[in-house]
């Protein structure tokens, strides 16, 4: 009976807290608050000081426990998970890895079954021998080299034996496909090299991903045929890049206009005033030629052409022709480059002094006439000028009159210039020299002779003999 007694009255002290399923779901979420406020209020307690009365929170956690057959969403809040151990320094010298992520890893041994990778992980990476190269029947000494590095794809982050499976294949293939994809996302230009020409296009390998130029997104000239291209390197722009289906659509024709100003640009940025540059001749004008530097179009003067004078560029470049060009000038506000073609060659009035001295005689060619006298070739690739004043010791209307294009003539050097490029000529000394010398071989006075009294006898008996042979003939006359 006093069992009872004490049962009854339990139930009435708990009541309160007890939760009838019939009530509604209100109910449920205002027992959830109160357990949210009791954890507040937990919180909110001090730690007591030695000596003090624990507040004893065990039954006022027991007056709110729930009696329900199925458990109460919890908020996330509430959860505490248990904080984890911090890492050792030897486990953070390891990088985290998932599968399908590219790394880059260290060959450390090859054997038939594939190569040992370090990837800096806990365990080292395999790769098996199929996954090392495109060719299936390659060795894998052929595919990789002991302590080169390469890409990998990882495909298991652990095997049975505990390695990270490793493929280099697909990683090569990823990274190939990425290059198409930003290519095309980013419009910007590739290198492809031709490896078949086909009736409708060209199949071209742009770092190792296949695609196909159609035969109206190629740039080539009326006359032109695909053949044309066949292991030539050609810019590309992608059109289409689809990895499910493998196919790279490329386009030759829009690259082209932008290689070209991309080539330009690059060359404006490079050129400088002192470099020697490799060019094509495109055309050759009475002033000069103009040389193509990759995209841009320098001159070289008529005078700069050589260290002789030439009347056109014909006499010494062609059209077409390929050459090295020293660079003069550069304007890039304007966009022109001055062009030289004889500072590449050797100075020839850097040897003008030890070839002529003034007052040498020497035999010139004459080339050209001038408003203030000829131009003359001399030994060694040098040019002197002879004026007008020194073509003759004779008066003359015309140059023509003194001289003739082609003539070769004895001249005198008269003066030698280097650093000005000059040396001054004279036919007109040449020829003074000479009657100069033929009046002084003339002029010359025999040596007298010495007068002796019978020289003088022997002359007053001629001249005797004489006026008798005078007087004898106006007798008989």
């Amino acid at each position: 009976m006093e069992k009872k007694v004490e049962e009854t009255i339990m139930a009435e002290e708990f009541k309160g807290t007890f939760i009838d399923k019939g009530k509604g779901e209100n109910e449920y979420f205002e027992v959830e608050e109160l357990i949210r406020q009791t954890l507040e209020e937990n919180k909110k307690v001090e730690t007591p000081k030695a000596g003090a009365e624990t507040p004893v929170l065990q039954s006022e956690f027991q007056a709110t426990t729930l009696k329900q057959e199925s458990p109460l969403p919890v908020k996330p809040e509430l959860i505490n998970e248990a904080p984890k151990a911090p890492k050792s320094e030897y486990e953070n010298t390891f990088n985290e890895y998932r599968v399908g992520d590219i790394v880059k890893g260290k060959i450390l041994k090859i054997d038939q079954t594939g190569a040992l990778v370090d990837i800096k992980y806990k365990a080292d990476g395999i790769i098996p021998t199929e996954e090392l190269s495109e060719k299936s029947s390659g060795l894998p000494v052929a595919a990789v080299k002991v302590g080169e590095i390469v890409d990998v794809y990882i495909d298991n982050l652990e095997n049975k034996e505990g390695y990270v499976v490793l493929s280099k294949n697909r990683a090569d293939f990823e990274k190939k496909w990425k290059l198409a994809s930003d290519a095309l996302h980013n419009k910007t230009l590739l290198e492809g090299k031709v490896i078949q020409v086909l009736r409708g296009g060209l199949v071209v390998d742009c770092n190792g991903i296949r695609g196909f130029i159609p035969a109206s997104q190629v740039s080539k000239q009326a006359e032109e045929s695909l053949e044309a291209f066949a292991n030539k390197t050609i810019p590309v722009k992608v059109l289409e890049a689809n990895q499910r289906q493998g196919k790279i659509i490329l386009s030759h024709k829009m690259a082209a206009g932008d290689h070209e100003k991309q080539s330009t640009n690059k060359i404006w940025d490079e050129v400088e005033v002192g470099q020697v540059r490799h060019g094509k001749v495109m055309s050759l004008k009475n002033f000069g030629a103009f040389v193509d530097i990759g995209g841009v179009e320098g001159l070289i003067h008529l005078t700069e052409l050589s260290w002789k004078r030439v009347k056109h560029p014909s006499e010494v470049l062609k059209s077409g022709q390929e050459i090295d060009v020293f660079v003069l000038g550069v304007d890039k506000v304007n966009k022109k480059v001055s062009l030289g073609l004889k500072e590449l060659l050797p100075d020839p009035w850097e040897k003008a002094s030890q070839l002529f001295k003034p007052g040498q005689i020497v035999k010139a060619k004459i080339l050209r006439f001038v408003k203030f006298g000829a131009f003359a070739e001399l030994e060694g690739d040098l040019e002197g000028l002879i004026h007008v004043s020194e073509l003759s010791k004779e008066p003359f209307q015309k140059m023509e009159d003194a001289v003739k294009i082609g003539e070769v003539v004895d001249v005198k050097v008269l003066r030698v210039l280097p650093e000005e490029q000059k040396i001054g000529l004279s036919i007109r000394e040449v020829q003074l020299d000479k009657d100069r010398a033929a009046l002084k071989e003339a002029t010359i006075q025999p040596e007298e002779k010495k007068v002796t009294i019978g020289d003088m006898m022997a002359e007053k008996e001629r001249a005797r003999e004489e006026e008798n042979l005078e007087e004898g003939i106006e007798e008989a006359a």
